[in-house]
């Protein structure tokens, strides 16, 4: 019998060439569907990332605007437009569009500036929106004696007030604790300026009477942060902008004679979209960005400029407002009837804020109680100016709801995506009164603008203040 390595069996020599190559074949081709799993996977990842986080900015950069927006004329500042205004810079008091609610619509040219009239301040992208609005936002509406109100003539012997005084106390006539350290700190971050902030007073005899001030001096009792009383000195010569306008004389002015029972200190916020610098995948990397104003005025917040940049949400190219009002339109309406007041319930058509189908080519946005919801609206069209018929003839239109409107996308393009049209009309590709298929919004629909994924947000904001 022979013995040695000749009288290994068969089975034990291992694999043969053929063998080694199919074994192979197999790995090589489970490794490569489990690497394209992977990718796929991962793409997948990446992309349901990217638009969480757009999804995100959406919210919260209308979680902040809507925010304020219910609380738009705090303090009794009207919720209505001025149709009529005609903004020129050179005016000594230019006029405004609105006082609560301001919105310059489908901004272009010198509009984009955040700061009408300053070449210097940043600029909203073409075509979209520049919301502003103003109120009583963070502080407490203060109750006053009216009897403690002393307005006086300090210049002349016109018998025109220029000046007025009366205390904030701790406890007011109805025994409720008002918390004026934070009324002391927002007047003391003026430091030494002269105008230390504006101030909205409504008269004792009505909450739409009102007059804006700006606030000169401060005296505490007590503590700083706690104080016992705030006596406050205003002046009442200096007119604001969001001034009732006098009816003798046509001039925006304080009401001459005016004792108020509620004061506030006034804030302004304008909301609008800029883009700043990116990179070779991305340039331009739009933002939703907050500015914060002087009440009534082209002038930054405390005189700093960086309160024009105050960045919410990255990602937001486009803010859309248009403005539900109660108009005279009404289909089905009788004869006199189409606005809220003009019979004493609250049913029917003439209760109902009318919007055109605008899933229609054939319909016309113009003629529904939205303003900039159709190119062809014009906010001084006369239906939403004042009511010409029925009990309200005369009467501001005024506004009930703003419909908030915010389109988004993602941070990174995707090579293999491209985005679809906003909506399925076939005159335009139409956000609000916004049309992507003309002018400077195109760019957003060409190149590699068109390959990242967009969304948009729609907030339809009941206002609470409305008069």
């Amino acid at each position: 019998m022979r013995s040695g390595p000749e009288s290994t069996h068969r089975g034990e020599r291992g694999f043969s060439l053929l063998e080694l190559v199919v074994s192979l074949f197999i790995a090589i081709q489970i490794l490569i569907a489990a690497a394209v799993a992977f990718d796929v996977h991962s793409k997948m990842a990446r992309v349901q990332t990217q638009v969480t986080d757009l999804q995100q900015s959406l919210r919260v950069g209308q979680y902040d605007i809507v925010r304020l927006l219910r609380m738009a004329g705090r303090g009794s500042l009207p919720v209505a437009l001025d149709p009529d205004a005609v903004y020129d810079p050179t005016d000594t008091i230019p006029e405004l569009r609105g006082f609560a609610i301001e919105v310059r619509n489908n901004v272009a040219g010198d509009d984009r500036y955040i700061a009408r009239g300053d070449a210097t301040s940043p600029q909203a992208i073409e075509g979209s929106d520049i919301l502003t609005v103003r109120g009583c936002f963070s502080g407490t509406v203060y109750q006053v004696n009216p009897e403690d109100w002393t307005a006086t003539d300090t210049v002349g012997a016109d018998g025109i007030a220029d000046q007025g005084t009366f205390p904030i106390p701790k406890t007011s006539q109805a025994g409720l604790t008002q918390p004026l350290g934070p009324l002391v700190e927002e007047i003391d971050a003026y430091g030494a300026a002269v105008v230390k902030g504006r101030m909205i007073l409504t008269a004792k005899e009505s909450l739409q009477t009102y007059g804006i001030v700006t606030v000169v001096q401060r005296v505490v009792t007590g503590a700083d942060t706690d104080p016992d009383s705030v006596a406050m000195t205003v002046d009442l010569a200096t007119n604001s902008t969001l001034n009732p306008v006098d009816d003798e004389t046509g001039v925006r002015v304080f009401p001459e004679a005016m004792a108020p029972q509620l004061a506030c200190f006034l804030e302004e916020y304008r909301y609008y979209v800029r883009t700043v610098a990116g990179d070779a995948i991305t340039p331009l990397r739009p933002r939703l960005t907050r500015a914060r104003f002087e009440p009534g005025t082209e002038t930054s917040y405390l005189g700093d400029d960086s309160n024009f940049t105050l960045d919410l949400a990255d990602g937001l190219f486009d803010l859309q407002v248009a403005l539900g009002l109660d108009t005279d339109y009404c289909v089905g309406c009788d004869a006199g009837e189409g606005a809220f007041g003009d019979d004493e319930d609250t049913i029917g058509p003439d209760d109902t804020i009318y919007e055109a189908d605008l899933t229609d080519d054939a319909a016309d946005g113009t003629i529904d109680d939205w303003l900039h919801n159709d190119p062809g609206d014009r906010p001084a069209d006369s239906q939403y100016a004042l009511h010409a018929n029925g009990v309200n003839a005369g009467n501001i239109a005024q506004t009930y709801f703003v419909r908030l409107t915010t389109v988004a996308r993602t941070l990174r393009p995707d090579r293999d995506y491209e985005a679809p049209d906003f909506d399925t009309r076939t005159d335009g590709d139409w956000v609000e009164d916004h049309d992507y298929d003309s002018g400077a919004a195109a760019s957003w629909k060409s190149g590699d603008n068109l390959k990242h994924r967009r969304r948009s947000l729609t907030t339809i904001v009941d206002m609470r203040n409305a008069q």
